[in-house]
């Protein structure tokens, strides 16, 4: 079947070439030109090459096994990898049976959590004369805490009150109020 091109689409057509030719003609030795089609041209083709490998092998893949295809996704996958990392890095710190990791409900009430005022009794920390390691003894205080407390005092002499702790950065009602009980001015 011949396909028949209207006679003003043909003159558009050619009309078109004409004006390709003289501008190209303009930067273009003939045989540069030729380079630069047949240099886009095989570009183009290498574009619908990948493109169509790409479109094959989503519309028909490979059959492959299930049990291969869960395999390979935990092998690739960052979660299988820090899992496995995870998993490792725990087994060497305790290992112990699984029967073991729950106890008892009877064993429950017998358990007693270590708690940094075991040791500790009412008033018994002084916040104008304490060393940064009777400080570390106060609950919700650990060691940069303490410099900060050491530090408030050093550069404007001891405390006034207990409340003045809370002009210390980092120290607000709630940690002042968990350390209250235990603290007093000399």
């Amino acid at each position: 079947m011949k396909r028949v091109v209207p006679e003003r689409t043909r003159e558009v057509l050619h009309d078109l070439r004409k004006r390709i030719s003289t501008a190209s003609a303009q930067f273009y030795t003939p045989r540069e030109l030729r380079a630069l089609v047949l240099f886009l041209l095989t570009g183009v083709a290498v574009l619908l090459f990948r493109f169509g490998k790409q479109v094959y092998v989503a519309w028909f893949p490979e059959e492959r096994d299930r049990k291969e295809i869960v395999a390979q996704h935990k092998a690739d996958s960052l979660y299988g990898a820090l899992s496995a990392a995870a998993n490792e890095r725990d087994s060497l710190f305790f290992s112990l049976p699984e029967d073991s990791l729950l106890p008892p409900a009877t064993q429950h009430a017998n358990t007693h959590h270590h708690s940094k005022t075991d040791g500790l009794t009412p008033h018994s920390i002084s916040l104008n004369l304490g060393m940064k390691e009777d400080l570390i003894r106060l609950p919700s205080v650990g060691p940069a805490s303490a410099e900060l407390i050491l530090e408030y005092r050093s550069e404007r002499g001891n405390f006034r009150t207990l409340e003045e702790l809370k002009n210390v950065h980092g120290f607000g009602d709630t940690r002042f109020n968990k350390m209250k009980p235990y603290l007093k001015l000399n």
